[in-house]
């Protein structure tokens, strides 16, 4: 240390504080000389980096509101090393850091918990099905691309050991709603800018991928509403759960909508099982569902009437799909998909495909009025997706791990007498429900970034169900104070 303090680097030394300087300047001149979007990266990549060091708990949280709250432009603009993307990145620290703190702090007392055996074969059938994928020709580049969605769950075995029932409860019940917010926030700007008040009958429809994220945030609130109204109150969740429906009915996805209403009936439902039988009332859940829907629907038609744009009218236009399918040329172009890749799954009924597999079909392009073909590395539909890419190995498991959870969820229920436990737990099973309905026409359970999300959400539901039917499991990582 006096070695060094005599060469020159002495806290009041002039040299230090002027490579102080030149480098924070660098670190936003450097990026500017691309763009300004740039400069906000390496700024919010510094922030986050110096908030999540070390901190397994701290790096889950920004995990789901990069995935979830950050626009997917300022992801997809990432240039990163290996092709991979800033969650990655911040999924495999976090890995390291759990690593360092179950070797060195907690002296491998590794937590278990009842469906993480499911996680361990699911993610041994993805990588078969890379395997698979190889074998067969596919392009290697979009194999790496297509399999790691299925890794990212993962990040269930790593919220499980780092995140105990409490923080659970207290922290991320919040950080998914907080989420959910941001999410309705940039629907509703990009709404009102794209259509403006003043435009009478006209209507944008908005295709955000973050919109499958809005059913999630809806039911926990819903469920905050029913199971745990003295946590905040019943004023500030009743508006947020209005804003976010605002924002939910302008994403017109007619699956969301369908698996919305089955979670929101499955909320009632357990709010009436959870009680004695002396208090239980059958019209009570159906009242309390239509009240919410009637009250969202209000929401909606003053926000219509509010800007001037037809949503109800576009709204009644595609639910006229569920009658009447050839009415909508997109549904039409989705089904032959879906014929696509079950010509697809013939060919290997077994081992699948593989990741990597593409299929071509023919789609209708609304900005030409015309029909053309386009190839894609997906299918709208979960359950084809996994038989196509990982076979019917994967087409078991992934809905055993989901049912699993569920089941677990709605045992833990029952169970727990904490309020805010009980709110998250029936949240688990409507959501998990939800999603595994919408799996139907979406395969964002697994298609993409929003795998990591749901992977946590599991493991949160896991872990709390672990605590509440098990006692309580291994502990988690050192404390760490307010995340």
């Amino acid at each position: 240390m006096s070695a060094v303090l005599q060469g020159g680097l002495h806290p009041q030394s002039w040299r230090l504080t002027a490579s102080v300087c030149l480098g924070l300047a660098a670190l936003v001149l450097v990026p500017a000389l691309w763009t300004p979007v740039h400069v906000l990266l390496v700024a919010g990549a510094i922030l986050v980096g110096t908030a999540v060091v070390f901190s397994v708990r701290r790096s889950l949280v920004a995990l789901v509101l990069m995935t979830t709250a950050l626009p997917a432009h300022l992801i997809d603009s990432t240039a990163l090393p290996l092709g991979m993307r800033p969650e990655e990145i911040l999924l495999a620290a976090a890995f390291v850091f759990a690593f360092m703190d179950l070797v060195h702090v907690r002296g491998l007392n590794f937590c278990r918990v009842r469906p993480d055996g499911l996680v361990y074969a699911f993610l041994f059938v993805a990588s078969i099905s890379m395997l698979v994928g190889f074998y067969h020709g596919n392009e290697p580049s979009v194999v790496l691309r297509n399999g790691r969605y299925a890794f990212y769950y993962a990040a269930f075995l790593l919220t499980v050991q780092a995140v105990d029932s409490r923080t659970a409860v207290r922290v991320f019940v919040p950080l998914f709603v907080v989420a959910g917010l941001a999410v309705s926030a940039e629907y509703i700007l990009q709404f009102v800018a794209g259509t403006g008040s003043s435009v009478s009958g006209e209507f944008v429809r908005l295709g955000r991928r973050q919109g499958v994220f809005l059913p999630v945030s809806l039911l926990l609130l819903a469920n905050v509403l029913l199971h745990d109204p003295k946590r905040w109150g019943r004023v500030l969740p009743f508006g947020l759960f209005l804003v976010m429906g605002v924002a939910f009915a302008l994403t017109l996805g007619r699956g969301m909508w369908v698996s919305f209403a089955l979670g929101l009936i499955a909320s009632v439902w357990l709010r009436e099982a959870g009680l004695p039988a002396w208090r239980r009332r059958m019209w009570r859940p159906v009242a309390i569902a239509v009240s919410l829907l009637v009250v969202l629907v209000g929401a909606i038609l003053f926000f219509q009437r509010l800007t001037g744009a037809a949503i109800s009218a576009h709204a009644v236009e595609r639910s006229r799909t569920f009658v009447d399918y050839t009415r909508d040329v997109q549904v039409l172009g989705r089904i032959l998909n879906y014929a696509n890749a079950l010509e697809a799954i013939a060919e290997h009924p077994i081992l699948g495909n593989g990741q990597g597999t593409t299929l071509t079909s023919y789609s209708f392009d609304p900005d030409t009025g015309r029909f053309g073909t386009w190839t894609s590395w997906t299918v709208d539909s979960l359950y084809l997706t996994l038989w196509l890419k990982l076979g019917l190995a994967g087409l078991v498991v992934f809905p055993a791990l989901c049912l699993g959870v569920l089941r677990r969820s709605r045992a833990a229920f029952m169970r727990a007498t904490d309020p805010s436990t009980r709110a998250f737990t029936a949240a688990g099973v409507a959501i998990v429900l939800a999603m595994l309905v919408l799996g139907l026409s979406d395969g964002s359970m697994l298609n993409g970034r929003f795998a990591l999300v749901f992977a946590i959400l599991f493991g949160l539901l896991s872990r709390v169900a672990a605590e509440v039917l098990d006692g309580p499991a291994a502990p988690t990582t050192q404390p760490e104070g307010p995340t």
